[in-house]
């Protein structure tokens, strides 16, 4: 069981990276974000939120939490 957090979480900390990776720095003088890219940013938050409840339920289920 240990092992399947420890890769769930691995996983989670690689996504996180490739997120970040592709948001790059943000423009702290403003107006340097147009609305489709702020689309694009938004979706990979629901996305990577969609993924970490699926792997907390993975995981729960696996210890018998749901049952």
């Amino acid at each position: 069981m240990n092992l399947l957090a420890t890769r769930a979480r691995a996983r989670l900390m690689e996504l996180a990276w490739t997120v970040r990776a592709r948001i790059g720095q943000v423009d702290e003088r403003g107006g340097g974000r147009n609305t489709d890219e702020g689309f694009h940013i938004s979706a990979g938050a629901i996305i990577a939120g969609t993924i970490a409840a699926g792997v907390g339920a993975f995981v729960a289920n696996k210890l018998g939490v749901l049952k």
